[in-house]
């Protein structure tokens, strides 16, 4: 479970690797392997003793090196973007020095044969040299190398031309443009994307419902664009919406002009489990109002609470934190209540909004020495505020 934002301890999205046994423990089971592996081809005694145990702990350690790259890029979240991109230049470094690799092989052959000299006796192959016949043997290790790495893709190509059963025309076309379907967008998501989503969908997002698949959408003021850029570059570098940075529009809502800006993640099809703990379907086929799912309490979260808080929190002098719950039942609000309660010992008090079924949520002052180093670590400093703290000039 992630509950610190990277952005609290690191001003920059790469990945600092921590110290790791794996790299070490590989290069000796490799020295091991291959040892023995002379070893037993000359006939020393229980060299395929050590040779077996070798293969088994480069297997082992392989597996444990590769468990915690897959920790690392999937749940943890530290694979960003950029550590991405780094990623995909060292591979195309690698590709780059084997070719030049095999470059001056070939190299050095053709300037021995072309022009062999005087240390060679002048000729090509040297004398006392049986040069191999290029159309036996290096042949057919060729057509075995190429023939296998077509088989190994064909399962993929076949796959991507297949997708949906479109032509083959629309199929190029979703590779050239680089659209993904929502169906082929399944997560994992780590825990600190998930609570800030929830905490969100507490506050002031809501979610859609786009053919297959679902996604977020992020409204405020425009007073809150700082707020609304610090969500977008959170989202951004872990690869959940698109690289347009979001912007301040205006319309005019009962002759008054106002002042928005917004944006909206990817679609995924993942993210229908939560659509659907929020707003459930009705049996008339409706979909009801929003609802606090019964699975919260996992995703409630400091980040959660505090994206709730500057969502639609609010400071009352002499009393407290308010937050407005409005669009929820008595019912949810209890039930959030009791979590709040159970999982952080915040005592709570519910009070009548005013309208029909309307509530809000009050932290009392006496609570504040357990709820603000809850959340101040990923407050956003424009809403400090609303912790009864000085909140910034932000131009």
């Amino acid at each position: 479970m992630l509950n610190i934002h990277r952005s609290n301890f690191q001003a920059h999205p790469f990945h600092l690797v921590s110290p790791s046994p794996w790299p070490l423990y590989t290069s000796i089971s490799l020295l091991t392997l291959t040892t023995s592996g002379v070893l037993s081809f000359h006939g020393f005694n229980n060299s395929e003793y050590f040779l077996t145990l070798a293969f088994f702990t480069l297997v082992l350690s392989m597996s444990f090196w590769f468990r915690d790259i897959i920790s690392e890029g999937t749940y943890i979240g530290n694979h960003t973007l950029a550590v991405q991109r780094g990623l995909n230049m060292g591979v195309a470094l690698f590709i780059v020095s084997e070719a030049l690799f095999f470059v001056a092989i070939f190299w050095t052959f053709f300037h021995s044969a072309l022009s062999p000299t005087v240390e060679l006796g002048a000729m090509w192959p040297p004398m006392g040299i049986e040069a191999i016949n290029p159309f036996e043997l290096p042949l057919l290790n060729t057509v075995i190398l190429l023939s296998s790495g077509n088989v190994k893709h064909r399962p993929k190509w076949e796959n991507v031309l297949k997708i949906n059963n479109q032509s083959l025309t629309s199929n190029l076309s979703i590779l050239t443009t680089g659209r993904i379907p929502s169906t082929k967008r399944i997560g994992p998501h780590n825990h600190e994307v998930l609570c800030l989503l929830v905490g969100s969908l507490l506050g002031d997002g809501h979610m859609e419902k786009d053919h297959l698949g679902s996604r977020f959408c992020f409204y405020q003021k425009g007073e809150h664009i700082e707020y609304v850029l610090w969500l977008h570059e959170f989202l951004l570098k872990r690869g959940y919406c698109k690289e347009d940075i979001p912007k301040i529009h205006s319309k005019i809502i009962h002759d008054k002009l106002n002042y928005y800006c917004r944006f909206r993640t990817f679609t995924f099809s993942s993210f229908n489990w939560l659509y659907d703990g929020f707003y459930p379907t009705l049996p008339s086929g409706q979909i009801s109002r929003k609802v606090i799912p019964t699975w919260i309490e996992e995703y409630l979260s400091p980040l959660a609470l505090a994206i709730w808080i500057m969502d639609d929190g609010g400071w009352i002098d002499n009393r407290g934190l308010k937050i407005a719950t409005n669009c929820f039942t008595l019912k949810d609000v209890k039930f959030i209540a009791s979590i709040l309660e159970r999982k952080y010992n915040l005592k709570t008090a519910i009070h009548s909004a005013g309208g029909i079924d309307q509530y809000n949520i009050y932290f009392p002052k006496k609570n504040l020495p357990i709820l603000v180093p809850l959340v101040l670590p990923y407050m956003h400093p424009y809403f400090l505020y609303k912790l009864n703290m000085v909140k910034p000039n932000i131009s």
